[in-house]
Order: C-alpha cells, then sequence, then structure tokens
C-alpha cells in the first residue's frame, strides 16, 4: 500500500510542495479511492508448536520470547482500514506467542457475544461495478473502492426531495446544485441577486476597523458641511434652456448629469413609459463645455447598454477626457422576483449602472493636493434599486465627489426634488420651485474684490482660493498620498 502524499525525490510532487503533512481537506477529495485491504490469509501459516499459555495477569510487561514462524507480521506500518460500517482503521498488532486460542466447539459462539462479526474473508478483487471487493449477495464497502465523501457536510446540502423555502415562499423542488452556496442558481430560482448577501455596506461598517479612514472621512465630512453654501435649484427646460456663463456668473469646477436615456424607459415597461427620453445626439449638443472651468469634473451617468459607448463620445466632445468609471451595483431586496428580465436589447440580466468621470485640464496629485483629494473612495458603489421604476441614483455618488474634489461650484443637470442638496446647484425640468439667484449664489465663491476665480491658460488656482475648500493638516496627515517629486 503506497500512501497517497508519499514524496517524489527531494522536493516531491507538485501536488504536496511545500507541505510536510497533508492538511485537512487532502481527505476530502471527490473521487479519492480509499485503500481497503482484505484481511491476512492464515491459511498457509500454522500455530506454534505445543501448548499455548492463557494469558493472565501474572504476564509480564517485559518483552517475551523471539516470534515464532506461526506469527503473523503486518508488512505495512501504521492503521489500516479494514472493510466494515463506514470504514475502521484499526492497528494489527502481533500475537503473542503463548496465546491459547480455544478450539470451536459446537453449538457454542467462539467469541463472546460483545464482539462483532470477524474479518470478511470471502473478498472479491477484480470486481466491476460500486460495489467491487465485495462478495455479489453483500451490500457494503469493498476492496479499493471509490469514496463518496465530498467537502460539503450531508446536512449542508439539501436534498432531492421537497423542500419549504427558506425565505416563506411556496413549497419548491431544491435547488440542484444547493441555494446556500450557489448565488447564480438562487438568483434563478428566487430573483435574489448575489449581491444582496455582501455585508457591511454602509460607510460606517466599512470603516469601522479601520480607525485612521474612520477619522479621515468624519473630518472630510465636517469641512464638506462647514464650506457648503446654501442649496439652490432652477426649474427649466434644458431642451430651451442654453447653459452659459453669463447666466450662472461663473464657471463650474464639478458637473454632474444624469440624462434621461433611452433604455430607462425600456428598463420597466408598463412602469417607465411616462419618461421622456433624449436620444444621444440630443445631449452630445448640450453646452457642458460653456461651462465647465480649468480644471473641472464631469460625471455622466450612462445606464449599463449602449449608453457606456455613447457617454465617452459625449466627453469628447465637450472637451473632457475619460479618467475614471464608478460603477452601481444593484441590489434588489426589497423587489425580488422570480421572474428574470426578458429584454430584446440585452444579452445578459442586467444589475449595474455606470457613471463615466471626465477630467478637464491637468491635476497632479503630487503638486495639486489642494484641488484633488485623491484615492479615499472606491469606483464601486452597492445600493439598493428604487422599486417604482424610477432613475434616482445613490446618494453615496455625492460623497465620492464632495470628497474628491475640492471645488465648491458644484452643478446638477436634469435634477428632481430629492437631488437638491446644500453644495450643489441643481437644473431641471420636474422641480418643483426656483430660489436661484446669480449674486447670492457668487457670493459664496467671491474674493475680497468681489471676484470669482476663472481658469485658463493652463494655470491651476492657487492654495486659498476662496472657490476652494480648505484642507486642514490633520487630513494631510491621514489621507493617501503620491511622493513629492525628487526635483
Amino acid at each position: 500500500m503506497v500512501s497517497p502524499f508519499t514524496q517524489q525525490g527531494p522536493k516531491g510532487d507538485r501536488s504536496s510542495r511545500g507541505r510536510g503533512r497533508p492538511n485537512g481537506r487532502d481527505s476530502q477529495r471527490i473521487g479519492v479511492p480509499v485503500p481497503l485491504m482484505p484481511p491476512p490469509s492464515f491459511g498457509a501459516l500454522t500455530l506454534p508448536p505445543g501448548q499455548m499459555q492463557h494469558m493472565g495477569p501474572n504476564i509480564p510487561h517485559s518483552p517475551g520470547p523471539p516470534l515464532l514462524p506461526g506469527v503473523f507480521m503486518p508488512p505495512f506500518p501504521g492503521p489500516m482500514v479494514w472493510p466494515g460500517a463506514g470504514g475502521v482503521d484499526v492497528n494489527m498488532l502481533s500475537v503473542p506467542p503463548n496465546l491459547h486460542i480455544p478450539p470451536p466447539v459446537a453449538g457454542e459462539h467462539r467469541f463472546t457475544p460483545s464482539m462483532g462479526a470477524g474479518p470478511i474473508h470471502n473478498v472479491h478483487l477484480n470486481q466491476m461495478g460500486p460495489g467491487m471487493g465485495t462478495p455479489t449477495n453483500m451490500s457494503g464497502l469493498g476492496f479499493n473502492q471509490m469514496s463518496t465523501q465530498n467537502r460539503e457536510m450531508t446536512h449542508d446540502k439539501p436534498s432531492g426531495g421537497w423542500v419549504p423555502h427558506r425565505h416563506g415562499a411556496p413549497i419548491r423542488k431544491a435547488p440542484s446544485r444547493g441555494e446556500q452556496n450557489d448565488y447564480s442558481q438562487n438568483f434563478v430560482d428566487t430573483g435574489m441577486r448575489p449581491q444582496n448577501f455582501i455585508r457591511e455596506l454602509d460607510l460606517t461598517s466599512v470603516a469601522e476597523d479601520y480607525p485612521k479612514l474612520r477619522e479621515l472621512i468624519q473630518r472630510k465630512d465636517e469641512i464638506v458641511t462647514n464650506a457648503a453654501s446654501p442649496p439652490m435649484y432652477f426649474k427649466c427646460d434644458l431642451r430651451q434652456h442654453v447653459l452659459s456663463p453669463e447666466f450662472f456668473g461663473t464657471k463650474f469646477d464639478v458637473i454632474l448629469v444624469d440624462p434621461p436615456w433611452e433604455e430607462y424607459v425600456h428598463r420597466a415597461p408598463g412602469i417607465t413609459d411616462h419618461i421622456e427620453y433624449w436620444n444621444a445626439e440630443e445631449i452630445m449638443n448640450l453646452k457642458i463645455e460653456a461651462i465647465a472651468d480649468t480644471p473641472s469634473f464631469l460625471f455622466l451617468w450612462v445606464g449599463d447598454g449602449v449608453g457606456l459607448e455613447q457617454g465617452r463620445q459625449c466627453l469628447k466632445k465637450w472637451g473632457f477626457r475619460r479618467c475614471e468609471d464608478v460603477c452601481w451595483v444593484k441590489t434588489n431586496k426589497k423587489n425580488a422576483s422570480s421572474g428574470l428580465r426578458h429584454d430584446s436589447r440585452t444579452l445578459l440580466q442586467h444589475s449595474k449602472e455606470h457613471c463615466l468621470m471626465g477630467i478637464k485640464g491637468t491635476v497632479r496629485r503630487s503638486t495639486d493636493g489642494h484641488v484633488i483629494h485623491a484615492n479615499i473612495d472606491t469606483d464601486i458603489i452597492i445600493a439598493e434599486e428604487p422599486t417604482d421604476g424610477s432613475t434616482k441614483k445613490p446618494d453615496d455618488m455625492y460623497r465620492i465627489i464632495e470628497h474628491f474634489a475640492l471645488g465648491k461650484r458644484r452643478l446638477e443637470l436634469f435634477g428632481e426634488d430629492h437631488n437638491i442638496r446644500p453644495g450643489w446647484l441643481t437644473l431641471g425640468k420636474d422641480l418643483s420651485y426656483s430660489n436661484f439667484n446669480k449674486e447670492a449664489y457668487n457670493k459664496n465663491f467671491a474674493d475680497s474684490d468681489g471676484k470669482v476665480w476663472q481658469g485658463g491658460g493652463g494655470r491651476n488656482p492657487p492654495p486659498g482660493a476662496p472657490h476652494l475648500i480648505v484642507t486642514t493638516p490633520e487630513i494631510e496627515g491621514l489621507r493617501p498620498k503620491s511622493p513629492p517629486p525628487k526635483n
């Protein structure tokens, strides 16, 4: 019998390289044969001559006389698996030379009633089928039969019978490959997206185990809140309203655009039919380039389909180059449905949306730390999808923008009432009211002479410009930074 973990050469085979002993998983491999050996045959052996001494309390523990030729010695060290109920590890020991074996007597048991059945001598080798190694009229373990062990416990994997759904749904057939760890199959059965099971998504839980990150986020939120201007909004139809710096009295550092793409209408037929969508050409004709300062940043929601390519064309037309792609992974914990979405315009089940980020001008992380704070947030947002077919985006997008860009002049286009936010100017047709005043708005960013900084000519704003949020030494000591230039 050769151990499956025998080393080959000085390094051993590749399956056991780098470890001196097998771990617990090696014994659970699927399809690994469990070595079973038949009981030894005593036919060719004889008992030692003479009367054998009975086992008694007077037998000393010291080594006895040399073993006689009739004593069986196991040829392999260590435990051996004998056929039995589930396989039993048995250490075969030498037979003492003076052990008395009583002869069989008719009508009496050879062994005591407490002993189990003896070894199976009728072992069939080279037998085909799942029960090889056992007599044809007997079921059980055989010689070198394949083990059916699995990495999963028996109670972890549902049977093939009918079981009640754990979410309280009607009785149904258990998933073929297991509901507990097969999230794709669970999505097909219940409509619950795999991302629904990601835990600790809120910002407090994410930063709970990282004290420095938690302190950094708290300090960033504090300076953003203190420097935010009162929320302003203007109700207008962007098809007729022309975007110009003369209307606003300034240009903007950050522009967030959430246009009504055509794919929004087809996303939930019957619910989103009332949405008035824009085609790509109409969106591209917005005069974003006229109101974007240098440097500035654009965040454009593009959906999850053809808007990805059309959004890149918009960025290029408006004078921005794409630098990031923020992805919103949408959960449906409150609106899961077992029916899959069948859309002739898609090939896969869509459960995400993209927001392209563009930059105008040149900003260096090593020298422009008063303009941007990079690498504070990730480019993934995991948040619940609205249940009413709304195109509302998660509020985490505002947090990412405000943590990154230190410019206070922020504009959002195609906004609604729920988008009104301190520090932002919101424009949209679906707003209920308007309170925008150009003079009052620009006072938040003007210097002592009443002038608002305007970039251009390849120059970035200096530290301490009135339209920038002033950072603190504590934040500078906590936030990720690029190494300063050597020269």
